[in-house]
This record gives C-alpha cells, sequence and structure tokens, in this order.
C-alpha cells in the first residue's frame, strides 16, 4: 500500500549529506534513521558521508549507496586557522558535489543540518531541488542569519525536529515560515527497546545493588547539555541519601576537550567516585536504560528533539528533562515525566530526591511514557511524510508543458 500511494517517488534519487557522522551525535542517528525509513517507501538514497572510521561503520557500502569524502564540517569558531582551512576545502566539497549530482542523476538534495547549506548551494547550482533539516536552535551569531540566508536562496523545504526550532526561524525570518515542515526525529530502533534488556551487567559492573538507585545522563561532554547542572544537583542529592548512584555516559567531541576537562574537573571535586562516575561512550545504550531507574536529560541550552529523552521512555523509565527546547514536546509534566526549569540544580535534585522516594510514582511515569512513545510516535510514518515532501518539492520545481510559470512560486504561498 506504501508503495502504491508513493508511486510518483518509486525510484526517485535523493543525495543526502552530512560534513558530520558520529555514533555519539544524535544528528548522525537521525539521518541514518531517516535514510532507512525512506527506502521502504521507494526512494533510491545515495549517502555522501565524510571519509572516517564512524562515518564508514555507521554507513558501510554494504547497507547504502554510500560515496566517503574528505569533509571539513564547518564549526563555529573565530580561530583564523580553522576557519581558513574550512576556507580553502569549500570550492573543492562544492565542485565534487556538483559533479555527483549531474553524475549520478540527482534529483533531489537532502542535507542533514543547517550547517551543511553547501548541499543546498551545490543543488541549486545545478538546477535541483533540495531540502534542509534544521537541527539546532538558536545558533549563535553572526553565523545564524548567514545561514538562514543561504536557506532561504538555496532550499525548497525545511525540515524541523520540534516546535521550538520552527519559533526561533520565523522568530528571525518570518519568509521561511511557509517553507518548514515538522518532521519529529526518531533517531533509533524501536525493537531495541521495546525486547527486553537483562540489567545484571551493568549494575554488576559499577557495585551497584538492585534495592539502590541509578541515575544516569547520556550526552557527550559539551556544557549545553547541562551536566554541570547535574553534578550540583547530585551533590545535593548524595548529601540526603546514601542509596542513590549517578552516571554520566558520554565522551569527548573533538575541539570541545576543555568543555570535557570543566565537566569532568567539577565531578571529581564536587561527587567524586563512586557518588558519581564517567563511563565514557558506550554502544550499549538499551542495557543502559534497562539498568537505571532515573534518566535525565538537562540541557542549559535549547535542545530541538533529544534522543536521549525518548529512548528511556521507549524502556519503560523516569525521565527528568529542563523545561525548554523541544523535550517539553516530550515530556507531558507529571504524566510521562518530570519537566525542570533549565540550569537550576537545586529543582533537579528536588525532581530526582521525589522519584527516589517514590518507586510506585517511577513505575507510573515509566509506564505511560512507553505507552504514549508506542501509541502515538511511530517513527514508521516517518519514511511517509518525507516521500510525501520530495514529491510536494518536485511537483513545485517542474514547469507546466505550456511554458508558464512554475508552481514553485505558488507552493509555498498559502
Amino acid at each position: 500500500m506504501q508503495n502504491q500511494n508513493h508511486r510518483h517517488v518509486q525510484g526517485l534519487k535523493v543525495l543526502f549529506f552530512s560534513t558530520y557522522a558520529s555514533p555519539e551525535s544524535g544528528a548522525s542517528h537521525a539521518l541514518l534513521h531517516t535514510i532507512k525509513r525512506v527506502q521502504t517507501v521507494g526512494i533510491k538514497p545515495l549517502v555522501v558521508i565524510p571519509d572516517s572510521a564512524d562515518g564508514r561503520a555507521m554507513f558501510p557500502e554494504s547497507e547504502f549507496e554510500v560515496l566517503y569524502l574528505d569533509l571539513l564540517r564547518p564549526r563555529r569558531t573565530w580561530n583564523p586557522l580553522i576557519q581558513a582551512r574550512y576556507g580553502l576545502s569549500f570550492p573543492v566539497t562544492l565542485s565534487s558535489l556538483r559533479r555527483i549530482i549531474r553524475q549520478r542523476n540527482v534529483d533531489l538534495v537532502h542535507f542533514n543540518e543547517i550547517t551543511d547549506v553547501i548541499a543546498g548551494m551545490a543543488a541549486k547550482s545545478c538546477g535541483v531541488p533540495s531540502v534542509c533539516n534544521v537541527r539546532s536552535d538558536c545558533p549563535p551569531n553572526p553565523y545564524r542569519m548567514a545561514l538562514l540566508s543561504a536557506l532561504r536562496a538555496t532550499t525548497d523545504a525545511i525540515v524541523v525536529p520540534s516546535k521550538s526550532t520552527t519559533a526561533w526561524i520565523t522568530a528571525v525570518a518570518a519568509d521561511l515560515s511557509a517553507r518548514i515542515r515538522l518532521v519529529y526525529d526518531y533517531a533509533f530502533d524501536v525493537t531495541d527497546y521495546l525486547s527486553p534488556h537483562p540489567d545484571p551487567a551493568f549494575r554488576q559492573e559499577l557495585g551497584i545493588p538492585r534495592d539502590e538507585v541509578l541515575v544516569v545522563l547520556v550526552s557527550k561532554l559539551v556544557t549545553p547539555k547541562g551536566h554541570l547542572c547535574f553534578i550540583r544537583a547530585a551533590e545535593k542529592v548524595l548529601k540526603q541519601s546514601k542509596g542513590v548512584h549517578f552516571v554520566i555516559v558520554g565522551g569527548t567531541v573533538p575541539g570541545r576537550e576543555a568543555d570535557a576537562s570543566a565537566i569532568r574537573t567539577l565531578g571529581e571535586m564536587l561527587t567524586p567516585a563512586p557518588g558519581l562516575r564517567f563511563m565514557g561512550p558506550r554502544s550499549d545504550l538499551p542495557s543502559i536504560y534497562a539498568a537505571c531507574d532515573i534518566a535525565v536529560h538537562c540541557p542549559v541550552f535549547p535542545d530541538t528533539y533529544p534522543t536521549v529523552v525518548l529512548l528511556p521512555m521507549l524502556a519503560g523509565k523516569a525521565v527528568i528533562g529542563s523545561n525548554i527546547g523541544g523535550v517539553p514536546e516530550q515530556i507531558e509534566h507529571n504524566r510521562t515525566g518530570i519537566l525542570v526549569p533549565p540550569d537550576d540544580a537545586e529543582a533537579l535534585a528536588q525532581a530526582i530526591m521525589s522519584l527516589v522516594r517514590d518507586p510506585a510514582g517511577r513505575t507510573c511515569l515509566g509506564s505511560a511514557a512507553m505507552s504514549t512513545i508506542k501509541s502515538g510516535l511511530e517513527p514508521e510514518t516517518q519514511g511517509r511524510i518525507l516521500a510525501d515532501l520530495y514529491e510536494e518539492v518536485m511537483n513545485a520545481n517542474r514547469r507546466p508543458a505550456d511554458g508558464g510559470n512554475s508552481v514553485k512560486d505558488h507552493l509555498f504561498a498559502s
């Protein structure tokens, strides 16, 4: 039935582009699962990804038609050497993308983040439509207006993962609002989290008895994710209870080593092991979430639609999140989780302690969260939604046979 509904996009060749691939990146996982889902409705993906160990592992040639290129990711830094290096790589990458689009008969380009807008430029110069995922809220100036201007000039549709992202784009670039399409990110395989996962191994690794409370935060070690707030909250909780254990799962981001150092330093000073332990990056997240009692995601900067909120919810765990960005679209306060003000260690500590003292309440929140995810947020719909969008964009870029004006001029007017 899906193929019949999308017969007009059968065999559509879509180039998916990203300058970054990492197993710790929610955006990378979102791209991976987006590609898999559009394949199910007949889209033919061509993946252009960095030639790196992570890129080859996440997007193997055995599963996709893929090209690995030497790609530099645009960096938000004033370092002239980094910017000069990217500037020198820009024309080379642009030329490579133009050649690929033409030689591979690409019908449409879909790039994974707003900073990957070079793919939109290549598409525009080849007369091919493009779609952009904007997966960040309010990137810092001066990049913000420059990137939005590039989208305005090159991109036919903008896919956002949350109403929060829609709000900031329309606030600063109202003329782009009609191009926006909301498609929630489901950057995971549902079956990994619905299958039972025994948890003794992870608890045994940490030496935590089953009758004590394990609180986890899973995120790469960058300060916008709220690790410093989490550590200060952990300090407050540990002063009140000896039966609570805190774990941070996540690794250092290249170029953000200072963030990771500051996070580890504060943790070692305020909550030394075994009160709080740093586990580094892990690939066994289903088992970790199965083992935990409470999951926390407490960003201090808007996080668009974080997967690390959805995963513990899907595993039936109590979740605490910052009331910022897309998190309030994921958590219904006091029904499927708890929302706290961002960067408020006292409020976060109180929320954690309330769940520590109420095992039945944890179970109730977790059950409601799992039920909501399973019944209302089906990731399989993403492929169909995007196929509809691709068809809309392709139709808008086809000129009528009589040589009249393209319907593209009117598509986004309503």
